[in-house]
């Protein structure tokens, strides 16, 4: 009796499998970015084809289905965003958007992919709401960074950097947040924000910011902002002379590209925190190889993160042979991330996946030995002291 009730569960099993099948007969992937903005180097171009590098690992076909990687350009505008998706999920068949950058258009577009009932594989965008209030475990995962994790790891670092901080931050959800994020971090391991001073997105002269922070006489300056803002504030800092007397933190000198695009002779000696290390090791080597042969130019964690985001997807749909974003989103929570940008990957139930980060500091052009040589690793944070605690994030879908 009991062999036959296990050989009924394996048939009824074997069914379910059966009747588990990918829609439309494509499995189809919208790189959803910036484009033509201030955060194109980091993400846009390159994200769309650290994207492409994922699919080709997998032949651009899963279980005989193809694989079909698409993009387009939100212009950093949370209507435009949410419009492309809407568009893509209703009448192209997109079953997932990546990338993405602006926490506004993020969230545009995750209202449209739940009642759509499609994934969202965020690795740009910023906001910790992603998996704290605004949490949708179903339909989305936060893969490289939040401003939670930004904070925490910089309150992890704070005797190596100063106690005392003027933040110069970018005025949108992503910007406040960071700020928001960061300051707690430092006033819970002991040190002060003296003030702070928020300037329009697209910003190009920052000297009545860098004044103000000067005159704080805080030891620490960081800079709340991505893109060309980051790069334009970093120059502003280093013609004012204020890394005579204080330290920078420029977030957004979070890759290769905007570190080599300000120039080690502006930013060398800043320090900061990166979620990816591009010669951590021979998986990180290779994908940072293959993106530079066809780029021309270094990934950044934006666009490692894109494509692990994606294989990590493309894996679940292999393995689940189906599309369904609730059934895929489980089977990723299953499957440790190693790849190219983590060894130590694990998807959360809240869609955090949580994995170390590290204390760079940027070299000097002396140290530098090769082009893309740029960063010295300071410390390893562990990826459970540098995200928010899954219990302390309030995401409603996981309250018990």
């Amino acid at each position: 009796m009991r062999v036959v009730a296990c050989s009924f569960t394996a048939l009824l099993l074997l069914a379910a499998a059966a009747h588990a099948e990918i829609s439309g007969s494509k499995v189809k992937i919208g790189v959803l970015t910036d484009l033509s903005g201030p955060y194109e180097a980091g993400t846009g171009r390159g994200s769309v084809e650290a994207a492409k590098i994922a699919a080709e690992e997998f032949g651009y076909k899963i279980n005989g289905v193809p694989i079909e990687i698409i993009s387009a350009d939100h212009q950093n505008k949370p209507d435009i965003g949410a419009g492309i998706a809407r568009h893509w999920f209703d009448l192209e068949g997109v079953d997932a958007v990546t990338d993405l950058v602006n926490s506004g258009v993020a969230f545009a577009t995750l209202e449209v992919a739940k009642a759509a009932n499609k994934a969202v594989l965020l690795t740009s965008a910023g906001s910790a709401d992603f998996t704290g209030k605004a949490c949708a475990p179903n339909n989305l995962v936060h893969w490289v960074y939040d401003t939670y994790q930004l904070g925490a790891s910089i309150g992890q670092a704070l005797p190596q950097i100063g106690k005392t901080w003027f933040f110069i931050t970018v005025d949108y959800t992503f910007g406040r947040a960071l700020e928001e994020g960061t300051t707690a971090a430092i006033e819970k391991n002991g040190g002060k924000v003296l003030g702070s001073v928020r300037h329009p997105l697209g910003t190009t002269d920052y000297s009545s910011y860098v004044l103000q922070a000067q005159a704080s006489g805080a030891e620490v300056v960081a800079l709340a902002n991505g893109g060309d803002d980051a790069i334009n504030a970093v120059k502003s800092a280093r013609e004012f002379g204020i890394t005579q007397k204080q330290k920078v933190v420029p977030f957004g000198l979070d890759s290769l590209t905007t570190i080599h695009s300000a120039s080690l002779e502006l930013a060398q000696g800043m320090m900061f925190v990166s979620v990816w290390l591009p010669d951590r090791d021979d998986a990180a080597k290779a994908f940072f190889a293959k993106f530079l042969e066809r780029r021309k130019t270094a990934p950044g964690s934006f666009q490692v993160g894109t494509y692990s985001a994606v294989r990590s997807y493309l894996k679940a749909v292999e393995a689940t042979n189906s599309d369904d974003p609730k059934t895929v989103i489980a089977k990723m929570r299953e499957t440790p991330v190693n790849d190219a940008f983590t060894p130590l990957g694990k998807l959360r139930p809240d869609g955090r996946m949580v994995h170390d980060v590290y204390v760079v500091q940027i070299k000097s052009p002396a140290d530098s030995k090769a082009e893309w040589d740029l960063l010295k690793l300071v410390a390893t944070i562990p990826g459970d002291k540098a995200f928010r605690p899954l219990d302390e994030g309030g995401c409603p879908a996981i309250a018990h």
